[in-house]
């Protein structure tokens, strides 16, 4: 069997954008059918009414739990097995490559306990559910429970292979995953007659099957494979993994949190203001995935070469990111703005519903010229190990503007000013991202690490 193409890529010597173009293309390629696991779902479900949909919306804090402490994991691996790598030492990647999932299964455990209904039902009524709302919520909660250590596989697998500088095996693994959901939904949902739990259970299928080619192609391409034991020194690589992860997670772990608000000022307006404003969710983040795969590739680019000590080869990297994204932004807003109408059909919801989601996906757009220095800063601060400057804009973002914009804007404009408050919050992360990445790329890090004799050619960041 041969190897994977992108294991031949060099991220230390080859040209930059042909590194950055290679890494990336299948990562946002993977991050979109990531991504379109939730997307399918939430297309389905609003076919069954604002209540399901509803409920859906409120369990995305849930997900993004998960989700937090699994990009916690992986990232934080992933920067670390590509340092490793970087100063050739195969030992310490293996060795991180083994500690990973445990360390992650561990963190979800206790996640388990929503399988109990009573326990469920008190969730999701402290997020605000109430009568159908709360109905719904527990058939899609308890099989979505159960895909969690599935999910967990997966990313760490993909963690060891963009180590390795690999992003088409996770690309892989997604495109069959999401093919399996997206045939699977109809059939359990509607013909099945299993309803909102068709949708999770079809997502756990799809997760299943690519973990499983994830574990057959790190095994023939002869890379460390993710496994559940235990070993004596696994604490100590915990505890490097989750120097860097905590503060991914922490970051990631804010926006549950500020959804859940959000969500409480929609709640006060109806179902269909929630369900609006999942729908909006959805397109703005489909939208912003090709930023997000360019950032996945950023991290590992820049932990190599730091690893490396290659300093210019990582201001390089930054500057085509930066012009890249840039390009990529304009028609995307373009498409978001123009094809709302269009964009909202295939959720067939309620008149209430589409109007809502139509003035919302248009409002959101607006600010999408800021959103690639927030993703610069924080594919740089991740591969240079300095997370907590996403961190910064993470929790400035979502808690700092965002929510209290969305209460201060409602007692104004209504559902209206809640809408507004998401572009206004990215724009001004944009601008602080902008900041800190400059103090980033000017100073403590790289004035710390420049040869002696080498100056800082401001002009070039």
């Amino acid at each position: 069997m041969k190897n994977e193409p992108s294991r031949q890529l060099d991220m230390g010597s080859d040209p930059v954008f042909r590194v950055l173009l290679t890494l990336a293309i299948p990562a946002m390629i993977s991050m979109f059918f990531q991504n379109l696991y939730e997307f399918v779902d939430t297309m389905f479900i609003a076919w069954l009414g604002s209540a399901p949909l509803a409920a859906q919306s409120l369990s995305m804090p849930l997900f993004y739990l998960v989700l937090s402490l699994g990009k916690g994991a992986q990232i934080g691996a992933t920067t670390l097995m590509s340092q490793a790598r970087g100063q050739d030492k195969p030992e310490e990647v293996a060795k991180l490559s083994e500690s990973a999932l445990p360390l992650l299964l561990l963190s979800i455990l206790p996640l388990f306990l929503l399988l109990i209904p009573e326990l469920c039902a008190g969730f999701y009524h402290f997020l605000g559910a109430r009568g159908p709302v709360l109905t719904e919520a527990y058939p899609y909660t308890f099989w979505l429970v159960l895909s969690f250590p599935i999910m967990a596989y997966v990313m760490i697998g993909e963690a060891i292979s963009m180590s390795h500088g690999n992003t088409l095996m996770p690309m892989k693994a997604m495109l069959i995953g999401n093919a399996v959901n997206l045939t699977l939904d109809p059939i359990l949902m509607f013909y099945l007659g299993w309803g909102i739990a068709g949708a999770s259970i079809a997502t756990l299928i799809g997760q299943l099957l690519s973990a499983v080619y994830i574990y057959r192609r790190l095994k023939q391409a002869k890379l460390p494979v993710p496994l559940l034991y235990l070993r004596k020194d696994m604490p100590l690589y915990w505890k490097k993994i989750s120097h860097l992860g905590i503060f991914v997670t922490i970051s990631q772990l804010v926006s549950p949190l500020g959804l859940s608000l959000v969500n409480a000022v929609l709640a006060s307006f109806g179902p269909a203001a929630i369900g609006a404003w999942n729908i909006m969710a959805r397109l703005e983040m489909m939208g912003l995935l090709p930023l997000y795969g360019m950032a996945g590739a950023l991290i590992p680019y820049v932990a190599f070469n730091y690893g490396q000590e290659n300093w210019e080869r990582i201001r390089s990297g930054v500057r085509i990111f930066l012009l890249g994204t840039g390009l990529i932004i304009l028609p995307i807003m373009a498409v978001l703005i123009l094809g709302a109408p269009w964009l909202v059909l295939p959720f067939r919801s309620d008149a209430q519903v589409t109007e809502l989601a139509m003035h919302a996906i248009r409002i959101a757009a607006l600010a999408h010229l800021f959103a690639p220095l927030e993703l610069a800063l924080f594919g740089t601060a991740q591969g240079l190990k300095r997370p907590w400057y996403s961190l910064l804009t993470s929790v400035a973002r979502l808690l700092v503007f965002r929510y209290p914009l969305a209460v201060f804007f409602a007692s104004f404009w209504g559902v209206t000013g809640v809408y507004w408050s998401q572009p206004l919050a990215v724009a001004l992360s944009g601008i602080l991202s902008g900041i800190l990445l400059w103090r980033l790329l000017t100073g403590e890090v790289f004035q710390a690490k420049l040869p002696r004799g080498e100056e800082m050619n401001y002009s070039e960041v």
